[in-house]
């Protein structure tokens, strides 16, 4: 299962993703974030939504394109 840490800290690192070390370096840019997957760290965007923003997207977005 992937894991995805924006922003943490190496203990965190440590304690979700062990078998990445060193872990790589966090972005100052929002919405950045590492996915961890098959012991690999991999850079990758993620969308920015308000509460709101994501509860009107859910429910006007068809189940089948999500």
């Amino acid at each position: 299962m992937p894991v995805i840490l924006a922003r943490a800290s190496a203990g965190t690192w440590q304690r979700l993703a062990p078998i990445v070390d060193p872990a790589p370096k966090s972005s100052p840019l929002p919405g950045r974030v590492h996915v961890v997957q098959d012991g690999d760290a991999h850079p990758a965007q993620a969308v920015l939504m308000t509460d709101a923003e994501a509860a009107d997207w859910l429910t006007t977005t068809a189940a089948g394109q999500i």
